[in-house]
């Protein structure tokens, strides 16, 4: 089914964008002033691949590495797990972020970055592809623990890491599992 409705109808046309050789630390702080969740990564027009919220707390503050020692080349995500040209359908947007269970789909044109789409975007234009995110979700539930997992720092033995969530301790770590 199509809406009618199309990226470049949608998308966010002035992309702020990292390059390879920005620290996290720079990154981090260009996501927090443009309140957004992820960054392209780009060498001017070309796309490399895509740096995410996610990708900053797994790859880099689990892991204990120093985010103004990190480069984004270190930790983006490359190839990407998607993209889309700017005539696509929005429910063909919403169909790539539910498959590679991503929020944000960089929008190309003659292979050049020209916008980015969110799940966001999709559910303020185009509610009826709720059921399409919320199938994601249950999904992404099956086969997953009882309590959800966490990265931080065990409220037991105080190092950082992999957590579990436990009723009587709280989250805990692999180790104090």
């Amino acid at each position: 089914m199509t809406s009618g409705i199309r990226a470049i109808d949608i998308m966010s046309h002035k992309v702020v964008t990292a390059n390879t050789n920005m620290t996290i630390f720079e990154a981090a702080k260009l996501m927090n002033k443009h309140r957004i969740g992820g960054l392209p990564v780009c060498d001017g027009d070309e796309l490399l691949g895509l740096l995410t919220e996610r990708d900053i707390m797994m790859k880099v503050i689990a892991a204990d590495k120093h985010p103004s020692k990190t480069t984004v080349k270190q930790v983006m995500n490359s190839p990407l797990k998607a993209h889309a040209q700017k005539f696509e359908d929005i429910s063909e947007l919403a169909r790539k972020m539910n498959e590679h269970d991503i929020s944000r789909v960089p929008i190309l044109h003659e292979g050049k970055l020209v916008g980015i789409v969110t799940n966001k975007d999709i559910l303020e234009h185009a509610p009826h592809l709720l059921e399409t995110f919320l199938e994601r979700g249950r999904i992404s539930a099956k086969g997953k623990p009882e309590h959800p997992e966490a990265f931080g720092v065990c409220e037991m033995c105080n190092l950082s890491g992999h957590l579990h969530y436990s009723s009587n301790n709280g989250f805990i770590c692999d180790e104090c599992l």
